[in-house]
């Protein structure tokens, strides 16, 4: 059964909320610490639509959780005691 990316979307909002979505969250982990080679081989055997539709969701997922990296630097800067005109200035001089 193929499905549309419609139809995996509206699967995917229902284990938001769902013990689903934690063991698919920890597949994807899993997924994650395997070797290139076994990725790629398990990839190579999923349909290709069906594969495009995954790399766009991961990819929104990416673009959606930039800010949430962003915030980590910067976080981490202000620990460090490095502030905002700090690495303005030093951007600039890089330039």
């Amino acid at each position: 059964m193929s499905l549309t990316t419609y139809e995996m979307a509206r699967i995917l909002e229902q284990l938001d909320e769902s013990p689903e979505k934690v063991m698919f969250g920890k597949l994807l982990i899993q997924l994650g610490n395997q070797s290139e080679d076994r990725v790629r081989s398990a990839a190579k055997q999923v349909p290709l639509e069906l594969l495009r539709d995954i790399i766009y969701q991961f990819q929104v997922v990416l673009e959606s959780r930039k800010g949430e990296h962003i915030q980590k630097i910067a976080n981490d800067l202000k620990a460090e005691g490095i502030s905002v005109e700090d690495l303005k200035s030093y951007i600039e001089s890089k330039k």
